[in-house]
């Protein structure tokens, strides 16, 4: 049941967003947030960071510079 809704959510993010870079975080069974996730559809880019400190501080680097 747990990867079906993962995939759920994967797919409405890619429905919703089109071309604009996706950000998701995924939880464990209790909640708690295990990664970030961050993709780009244009460019083809993904990353996995451990924090939302560390996916922001990617963001700026590659989009703000």
């Amino acid at each position: 049941m747990l990867n079906l809704r993962k995939y759920w959510q994967h797919f409405t993010i890619w429905i919703a967003s089109g071309s604009d870079l996706q950000v998701w975080q995924e939880s464990d069974w209790r909640g708690n947030i295990s990664c970030w996730h961050a993709y780009d559809p244009i460019t083809g880019r993904s990353a996995c960071f451990g924090s939302e400190e560390e996916i922001r501080i990617w963001i700026n680097k590659c989009y703000y510079r």
